[in-house]
């Protein structure tokens, strides 16, 4: 995951936050899931129509890990890659640890109020429309938490 920093190893960000987006979209990242984020932070575009928010230092890391090598030459790589990129943007934190949530981002993720809901997803952040996120966790309630467990547990060699 994130390895060593020094003899330290980091912890996995993780839980689910309910954050309020100030009067000019700025997400607020909470104070306990900060400290990864003190070099800056990447907001994105992401899968299942939620935001990524990374450790900006992590992202290329990230996407590489996740997605290997994406070569230009290939169409669907391509197409992931210039999704992926076109929707990061890099920030500092300012002095309360906010970034902010440009239109297009809250646009693709569905966000229309000031609530959000910032999920921890062990090396990074999902920022989510807090409906959405209540349909995918209903979703996967009703369809069996240990059913999808032992199906993805089938996967791994």
């Amino acid at each position: 995951m994130w390895g060593s920093v020094g003899t330290m190893q980091r912890r996995l960000l993780s839980g689910t936050y309910e954050c309020s987006l100030d009067d000019r979209f700025r997400l607020a990242i909470p104070a306990r899931l900060r400290e990864p984020f003190s070099e800056g932070a990447t907001i994105g575009w992401w899968l299942d129509e939620g935001l990524i928010l990374v450790p900006t230092a992590e992202w290329s890391g990230l996407v590489e890990r996740t997605f290997g090598a994406m070569s230009v030459l290939d169409d669907e790589a391509r197409e992931l890659s210039r999704f992926l990129i076109a929707g990061a943007y890099d920030h500092e934190l300012d002095a309360q640890g906010r970034i902010p949530i440009a239109a297009d981002l809250r646009e693709y993720a569905g966000i229309e109020g000031r609530k959000v809901r910032v999920v921890g997803v062990g090396e990074y952040l999902e920022v989510w429309e807090p409906a959405h996120l209540a349909d995918r966790f209903s979703t996967l309630r009703r369809e069996g938490v240990s059913a999808r467990a032992k199906r993805l547990a089938g996967r791994v060699p």
